[in-house]
């Protein structure tokens, strides 16, 4: 009995855990043609991440900006897509980037309610989350 109770509280905080984990970062869904009309529809606005399994830079976004809790909180008021460009020479990866004109490996990109890219917003490369945070208090859908 004692060995189940102990079992049960193991449960309990392993959930409790892994809960707090998901907490306090973005929900990404994968993109897609299909999902940014959705949120067009919806009149929301939408952040697009090219991510890459190979990219450092990528990685690093994910464990000091988009694990920043302020910056989630934020984030979680627009759709949030992440294309994931691992396999850069897959033709649909390849038309994806070639319609957002991305040259390199982390780019955010910045979308109004209607599919259309914020002029000057767009984030290439390694961010730190106070530059992340600089560029989202310029936007008005995060004000």
């Amino acid at each position: 009995m004692r060995n189940l109770l102990g079992l049960m509280c193991l449960i309990v905080a392993l959930t409790s855990c892994q809960q707090a984990d998901q907490q306090g970062k973005v929900a990404w869904k994968p993109y897609s043609k299909q999902a940014l009309a959705d949120s067009i529809k919806e009149n929301k606005p939408v952040v697009i991440d090219f991510f890459a399994e190979w990219c450092p830079s990528c990685h690093e976004l994910d464990r000091t900006v988009f694990s920043d809790p302020s910056i989630a909180a934020k984030l979680a008021k627009v759709t949030t897509l992440r294309m994931d460009a691992t396999d850069m020479d897959a033709q649909n990866v390849q038309s994806v980037l070639q319609d957002y004109g991305i040259e390199g490996l982390p780019t955010v990109v910045f979308l109004d309610s209607h599919g259309q890219e914020i002029a000057n917003s767009r984030i290439i490369g390694a961010a730190s989350p106070k530059e992340f945070s600089e560029v989202l208090a310029l936007l008005a859908i995060f004000r």
